[in-house]
């Protein structure tokens, strides 16, 4: 989920653009996305952080270690999964999950 879909998705919780814009700055000074081995040079200077809650990224594409499960923002969302910066936000990860559930059962 890139930055625009996560501000549709505060819009329709009535926050103001300021109040949106906050609640983003806040979740970015929690995350600790910078000290992983996943991050790269170039989601610096997009400034991608908070990926368990904007999505992936738009360079990251390896998978080596993650230290998602180490991170405040994560533990405070009560977040489960890991590798945010590559597979997206907990609520697509989930979905994804869902989905192919789903298809198992269909089958």
């Amino acid at each position: 989920m890139n930055v625009e879909s996560y501000m549709e998705m505060l819009k329709a919780l009535s926050l103001s653009p300021a109040e949106r814009l906050m609640v983003i700055e806040k979740r970015k000074k929690q995350c600790i996305c910078k000290e992983c081995p996943n991050y790269k040079e170039c989601s610096a200077q997009e400034d991608e952080l908070a990926f368990c809650t904007l999505g992936k990224s738009e360079c990251i594409t390896d998978e080596r270690r993650c230290i998602c499960s180490t991170c405040p923002l994560v533990k405070e969302l009560n977040f489960k999964n890991q590798f945010y910066c590559v597979r997206g936000t907990e609520n697509q990860q989930v979905l994804v999950e869902v989905l192919q559930v789903r298809g198992e059962w269909v089958k």
